[in-house]
């Protein structure tokens, strides 16, 4: 696997547990807008917009604490450098070229799944509560 390959998939997942800490709290907002995309500019609004509903997330604080340690884990990352939000979502825009749907559908649906996947570890059922 090429290191941008690789540079590709680590920055998928770095915003698909920014979308599952979200989902997490019960926004799937992204998560259901990210699944169909019609256009990259439409995918880069769509995750710079999660990034600011994250950056409220870690203002006030989870709600629900079932995610409390991916949550704590991936914020230490954040503040300490490991991981760049920013760079993430340049990578992965970057990747898609211009016009190319198919591209485009296969990140955004990739990025939606491991969200779902992720956070899906951390919800709640009705009948654990």
């Amino acid at each position: 696997m090429s290191e941008r390959h690789e540079f590709l998939n680590i920055s998928i997942e770095n915003i698909a547990k920014v979308l599952a800490l979200l989902a997490t709290q019960g926004n799937y907002t992204y998560i259901d807008k990210l699944g169909y995309v019609p256009s990259k500019d439409l995918l880069t609004y769509y995750l710079r917009e999660s990034l600011r509903d994250f950056h409220s997330l870690l203002r006030s604080g989870l709600k629900e604490e079932g995610a409390k340690e991916l949550f704590d884990k991936f914020v230490s990352a954040i503040s300490e450098g490991k991981i760049n939000l920013d760079l993430s979502i340049d990578t992965i825009v970057n990747s898609i070229p211009e016009g190319d749907r198919k591209k485009l559908r296969e990140i955004s649906s990739l990025i939606a799944a491991r969200a779902l996947a992720i956070s899906a570890k951390y919800i709640k059922t009705s009948s654990s509560s």
